[in-house]
């Protein structure tokens, strides 16, 4: 709009100075002060519009420009009511185009509502120049274009924001999409290396020493070497899940389920993440509707995420019970607690609480996945965490039915019992 007043400062001189049919002095004089009035207005806002400390400040000073601008315009249109009615009138048409420009369709109409106003004393003013009848012909005429053009440039206006809009959060989202495939790059890498160095290592030394080695020594190498295929097994199965996820394609096959049976495998995938810790486990006995691979990988991460990021020796607990229409699985542990600052992004991929974790090993997708499994079966996750631990709680919909005591378990799993099974 700077721009714009430049070249209407210009026209306002030449066309003041060339107009040889003003009816008196004092009209004349309006016409220089209209436009000493733009230039004045004009470097004042120039100037402001550098000065501007903030959006707000920035906000204001644009509704102030529009209604100095819209104050100009029907000013020389006031002043030049002695000429040819068709110089007021493509004046006029400014106003609602400017509106349409800063305000978009709110602003294109409000133009148009003061040029409608505006232009009853205008037409006054000429029928009295002139000693004519107010002419509503012309009126109509005007007003009418006026709306005209706030409609178009409105819609044109409300378009072409709109297009920004989307622009911008593609471009964010295309920036984010960049970090997140540097980040995981960063971490992938480091933590497919780490498993994959050993397997080698221990692959190759059983190879070139196998003579020389104990049986307690092979056993001790294969047990290395099947854990860090493991480890690895759990990462492809994370990267798949997220996959999956990020192009909706995560499918879940609900059945019949021993959710005890379900989590004890969850339980026994999670030992190799477990050093010293107490962990307790109470499920109810029943069997649910759900996909029991995806549960598994849901209560899996969660004590995983639990072992890794709460002190040795500390007691993780795990429970699992009916509730109505559903059932509900929680993971407590009683660790130093999540950072409050860190909880925002909790559930974010390839995000690692640093500050809080006794091993910092891990890609950070467990508690990703965990939330977007969780979504899938249309669940709720409720986090509670204090310098006391922490705790995550799922609620999911489903069909259960209640199953017999016998043979099911509750309560302490020892150090004893995970190693025998393995």
């Amino acid at each position: 709009m700077t721009y714009v007043r430049w070249f209407g400062i210009l026209m306002a001189i030449v066309l003041v100075t060339l107009q040889d049919g003003f009816p008196d002095q004092s009209t004349r004089f309006r016409a220089w002060l209209m436009t000493g009035i733009l230039a004045i207005g004009s470097f004042g806002i120039w100037g402001a519009s550098g000065r501007t400390p903030n959006t707000r400040a920035h906000e204001r000073l644009g509704l102030a420009s529009f209604i100095f601008d819209a104050a100009v315009i029907m000013g020389f249109v006031w002043v030049f009511a002695f000429e040819s009615p068709y110089v007021s009138w493509a004046l006029l048409f400014l106003i609602p185009m400017e509106g349409a420009l800063r305000y978009r369709m709110t602003g294109a109409f409000l133009g148009a509502a003061g040029v409608a106003v505006f232009f009853v004393a205008q037409t006054m003013n000429v029928a009295a120049i002139k000693d004519s009848a107010f002419d509503i012909t012309t009126y109509i005429f005007v007003v009418g274009m006026s709306v005209l053009i706030a409609g178009i440039t409105g819609s044109m206006a409300n378009q072409w924001r709109a297009q920004s809009v989307a622009l911008e959060r593609q471009s964010i989202k295309l920036a984010e999409v960049d970090q997140l495939k540097d980040r995981f790059l960063a971490i992938t890498s480091h933590e497919i290396r780490g498993p994959l160095t050993a397997i080698i290592a221990g692959v190759d030394t059983v190879r070139k020493r196998y003579q020389s080695l104990t049986p307690e020594q092979h056993d001790r190498l294969l047990e290395m070497v099947a854990s860090q295929g493991h480890q690895l097994a759990r990462l492809v199965d994370d990267l798949q899940i997220t996959s999956q996820i990020q192009s909706n394609q995560l499918a879940l096959h609900p059945n019949w389920t021993d959710l005890e049976r379900t989590i004890d495998q969850a339980l026994e995938a999670a030992a190799s993440k477990r050093r010293h810790h107490q962990l307790e486990v109470f499920v109810e006995p029943m069997e649910c509707q759900v996909d029991a691979s995806r549960i598994g990988q849901i209560v899996r991460n969660l004590v995983e995420n639990a072992y890794k990021y709460t002190p040795d020796r500390t007691r993780v607990s795990v429970t699992a019970k009916r509730i109505s229409g559903g059932i509900e699985i929680e993971v407590t542990d009683h660790g130093t607690g999540i950072p409050a600052e860190k909880r925002d992004k909790l559930f974010e991929a390839f995000t690692r609480i640093e500050e809080t974790t006794a091993g910092q090993e891990g890609v950070g997708l467990g508690l990703y996945v965990v939330s977007q499994l969780v979504a899938a079966m249309k669940g709720r996750i409720d986090i509670a965490s204090s310098s006391r631990g922490t705790s995550f709680t799922i609620a999911l919909p489903c069909e259960t039915r209640i199953m017999p005591v016998e043979g099911h378990h509750l309560g302490l799993v020892r150090d004893a019992e995970r190693s025998a099974r393995g």
